[in-house]
C-alpha cells in the first residue's frame, strides 16, 4: 500500500463560511509521535496567524451580528444598524435580554431556550449576538484583540436602542467564559448603566487568575451593571475563583469536576482539558434550564459552601435567583445528573 503523503486536517470547530482553510502538510517523513506532535504545532500557529491577518485588522461590524426574535416570523432576524430597521425586529420601550456566545461556541448556542422564552413570556426582548466567524481565534488573541473590539460594538448597539426607548438600564446582556468579561467590558464602557449582566462561569486564566493578568476595566465587576449576577462552575481550572458579581451562584459549590462530568473524570482524570471544559460549560446548561418558563430556580443563601453543606445557613433557606430579584450575596445550588438538572 502506498504510503500517504498528505494529511488533510478537518477542524470541526471551524465550519463558518468564508473559513481559511487550515494549511496541509506532508506526513511522508513522520515516524513518531513526537515528530507529528511537532508539525501539527507549527501548523496550528500558522492558522492562527492568518486567522490574526484575517479578522483582527477589519472591520468588527463584518463579524458581529445581532439576531433578534420576531413572534410575527416566529423566526430569529437581523438587525441592521439602523433605528428604522430596530422597529421591525424589536418592540419599543421594552425591556431587552442579548445572549452572547461563548468561544469556540455557535450562534445557536442560547438559540433553541431563547426562542421557547420568548414565545411564553411576550413582554421582552430576546437577541442573540453572533461573532461565530472570529469564535476560532486563539484565546490571547481573542481576550487582548478581538473581545474588547465586539464589546464596543455591543455597547453601542446597546446605546442605539435609546432611540426606540430602550434605555440601557433595560438591557440585560448574558454572556460565557471569556464572553462573562466581554459583556462586563461592554457595561464598563457604558457606565454601569446597563440594567443587568448575567456572567457564565467567567474564564480565571488571563483574567483574575495567572501572570499576564488584563486591566481591571476588561475584567467583569460589581461596577459593569447595576446588577451583576455570576455563575460558577469550574473554579480552580477554566473558571474564576474570585467573587465578581452582586449575586454569585455556586453549582455544586462551583466547584470542578462538576458531578455531571464523572465520565470524564473516570476515563481522562481531572486534570484533562476534556474534564475541564465539561465542569465549565455544565453551567450554561443548568442556565439555560432556567429559561424554561416552567422552571423557578430557588438557591440557598449561605455564608460558604462548607456551610452550606453542613445545613447552617441562618437566613431564609430558599431564595428565587432568576434576576426578578436582585438579592445579593453567595447562593448555592445542587444539581441532578439528568437534564434538566435542577431538583
Amino acid at each position: 500500500m502506498q504510503t500517504l503523503a498528505y494529511l488533510v486536517v478537518i477542524i470541526p470547530l471551524v465550519a463558518f463560511s468564508g473559513a481559511l482553510a487550515v494549511v496541509l502538510f506532508d506526513i511522508s517523513n513522520i515516524h513518531s509521535a513526537r515528530q507529528l506532535t511537532k508539525l501539527w504545532t507549527h501548523n496550528i500557529q500558522s492558522y492562527n496567524v492568518s486567522l490574526h491577518r484575517k479578522y483582527v485588522t477589519r472591520p468588527i461590524w463584518e463579524d458581529v451580528s445581532v439576531w433578534c426574535f420576531n413572534r410575527k416570523s416566529e423566526k430569529f432576524r437581523p438587525t441592521l444598524n439602523d433605528v428604522h430597521d430596530f422597529g421591525e425586529v424589536l418592540r419599543h420601550n421594552r425591556s431587552t435580554a442579548l445572549f452572547v456566545h461563548g468561544w469556540l461556541q455557535r450562534k445557536t448556542q442560547f438559540a433553541d431556550d431563547v426562542k421557547r422564552l420568548a414565545l411564553a413570556l411576550t413582554d421582552r426582548n430576546y437577541c442573540l449576538v453572533d461573532f461565530e466567524t472570529l469564535a476560532h481565534v486563539k484565546l490571547e488573541t481573542f481576550a487582548d484583540e478581538l473581545s474588547p473590539r465586539i464589546a464596543t460594538y455591543l455597547a453601542g448597539f446597546v446605546q442605539s436602542l435609546s432611540a426606540i426607548g430602550i434605555p440601557p438600564e433595560q438591557v440585560t446582556l448574558i454572556g460565557e467564559g471569556v464572553t462573562a468579561h466581554l459583556v462586563g467590558h461592554a457595561g464598563h464602557i457604558l457606565g454601569g448603566r446597563l440594567g443587568s449582566v448575567i456572567g457564565l462561569d467567567p474564564l480565571g486564566p488571563f483574567y483574575t487568575v495567572g501572570p499576564n493578568l488584563r486591566s481591571t476595566r476588561f475584567t467583569l465587576d460589581p461596577s459593569d451593571a447595576l446588577f451583576v449576577q455570576v455563575w460558577y462552575s469550574s473554579i480552580g481550572q477554566l473558571g474564576s475563583p474570585v467573587p465578581l458579581g452582586h449575586q454569585n451562584i455556586y453549582v455544586n459549590g462551583g466547584l470542578h469536576p462538576q458531578p455531571y462530568c464523572a465520565c470524564f473524570v473516570k476515563a481522562f482524570g481531572t486534570a484533562n482539558l476534556l474534564t475541564q471544559l465539561c465542569s465549565h460549560y455544565f453551567v450554561v446548561e443548568v442556565f439555560k434550564a432556567t429559561l424554561d418558563p416552567d422552571i423557578v430556580l430557588l438557591a440557598t443563601k449561605c455564608l460558604s459552601y462548607k456551610h452550606f453543606l453542613a445545613g447552617r445557613c441562618e437566613i431564609q433557606p430558599k431564595a428565587r435567583v432568576d434576576g426578578s430579584e436582585s438579592e445579593m450575596g453567595n447562593f448555592y445550588i445542587e444539581t441532578n445528573c439528568q437534564p434538566p438538572f435542577l431538583n
